[in-house]
């Protein structure tokens, strides 16, 4: 996890994106039901070449820019084959038709709804055991945040996704890890109304973050 300007930025940034997720879902038929899972099926081959700019329901996303980073970092597994590609992660942002604002150390910070990271690798074998992995040593791992309530993990035809309510200083978060057979993810959702997003809510849209932040690589 990384800091600049005086602020941990990136540690808020799962605080604001949750509540403007929350208001955002309400307003186009969300709800706070249970996630529902599929079986997480065998690995396709499907590799990326890189990551592009995600498309999220509502929202404009577009790259990370300047030299503050929000949100979480997901922890490297090094365990896992490298990306032999150029660069191996990125960051994007997504804003809602609302600005959002933080009160952090004495300063107010503009931020987005959400903020997303892509690591590349060149293979994944088990999506499943690799988020759970990631959630403890960078989620759960982060003394910087208080956990709130139960992680949940649910899985897809290619990826598992494990989110959780946390707390950094005194903002809401929740916090999703990801994995699919060639990348892992990070997506904290800030909260501009002060309160956590439903768990279905975050699984929502990072299921739309894997599916349109990635390139494959042609076969």
């Amino acid at each position: 996890m990384s800091s600049e300007g005086g602020a941990n930025v990136r540690g808020w940034k799962g605080a604001v994106g949750a509540v403007g997720l929350a208001l955002l879902l309400a307003g186009c038929g969300g709800d706070a039901s249970e996630p529902e899972s599929e079986l997480l099926g065998k690995d396709t081959g499907i590799r990326y070449d890189k990551s592009q700019v995600p498309t999220v329901q509502n929202m404009t996303c577009d790259r990370k820019r300047g030299s503050i980073r929000y949100g979480l970092n997901a922890h490297k597994d090094e365990s896992l084959p490298a990306y032999k590609g150029e660069k191996d992660s990125e960051d994007y942002v997504c804003h809602g038709p609302d600005r959002i604002s933080l009160a952090i150390e004495n300063r107010t910070v503009a931020v987005p709804h959400i903020a997303a990271e892509y690591d590349l690798y060149g293979a994944v074998p088990d999506p499943l055991k690799t988020v759970k992995t990631v959630y403890g040593e960078s989620l759960a791992g982060d003394d910087e945040r208080t956990l709130v309530g139960e992680a949940e993990t649910v899985t897809t035809k290619t990826a598992a996704i494990t989110c959780q309510k946390n707390v950094w200083k005194t903002f809401p978060m929740t916090t999703c890890l990801w994995a699919n057979h060639g990348a892992v993810g990070a997506v904290d959702f800030f909260p501009p109304a002060g309160r956590h997003p439903e768990i279905a809510e975050a699984v929502a849209r990072t299921k739309e973050l894997i599916a349109t932040g990635l390139v494959a690589s042609p076969r």
